[in-house]
């Protein structure tokens, strides 16, 4: 068996259970998509080369991810962001991580990484066992998170909150810092200055990227417009 070929199997075992929830698949995302007004939301598995300590046999490994982008942060990210690479709405992505990784991390400080869910294919046989685990997690964990955090108030409360800490919810920490002040300014939150004023300081003591540095000055200057009827 190929990743590919894997892939696919997964897909069609899922597809049926999945379009119950408006989720529709997408080889080329490897997983599934749910697109409404305010948000996008992508179930995806990545697959990883593995063998077998003890036989010798190769495998995958698959990781489940959910990943949310919410139009109205994400509207304002892509009037400074300098990544000329993401393009399509499952590029850009407001919040999200593995499935093992917000299981492991439930107070949402990324505390525990490099987790695992453990599902692996050594044999065609395995494919079925790994889509009702898949099927499972999605009901269990990646659908409420959709349901939950797919708003600008939740985003501002999940990034801000704590804001020298590191979130379980953004991967990135340079998306992390520019997404939650826009969050924050959307929401009117009433700690957005200081906010600023604390993201700034973790620009330079985390020596963060030149690009997010730049994107921070660009994000300043249309902040006073982000929310209003102005256009940016």
């Amino acid at each position: 068996m190929t990743q590919k070929e894997v892939l696919r199997k997964l897909i069609e075992l899922l597809t049926n259970e999945l379009k119950a929830f408006d989720f529709t698949p997408s080889y080329k995302d490897q997983g599934f998509i749910r697109k409404t007004n305010d948000a996008v939301f992508l179930y995806q598995f990545l697959i990883y080369n593995r063998t077998a300590i003890k036989t010798g046999a190769k495998g995958f490994l698959i990781e489940p991810f959910i990943w949310v982008n919410v139009k109205g942060i994400e509207k304002y990210y892509k009037e400074i962001t300098l990544n000329t690479i993401i393009k399509n709405d499952t590029d850009f992505i407001t919040i999200g991580n593995s499935i093992a990784g917000l299981l492991s991390n439930p107070d949402g400080l990324y505390k525990n990484r490099n987790r695992s869910l453990d599902l692996h294919v050594f044999e065609e046989k395995h494919i079925v066992y790994v889509a009702e685990q898949l099927l499972r997690q999605f009901k269990d964990v990646a659908l409420p998170y959709c349901l939950n955090n797919a708003t600008v108030a939740m985003v501002d409360k999940i990034i801000n909150s704590k804001p020298e800490e590191y979130k379980v919810h953004t991967q990135n920490d340079n998306y992390r810092i520019l997404k939650g002040i826009i969050a924050a300014k959307l929401n009117n939150n009433p700690h957005l200055n200081e906010l600023v004023g604390i993201y700034d300081k973790q620009l330079i003591e985390r020596d963060m990227l030149d690009e997010t540095k730049e994107e921070m000055s660009r994000l300043k200057s249309i902040l006073p417009m982000i929310g209003t009827n102005i256009t940016v």
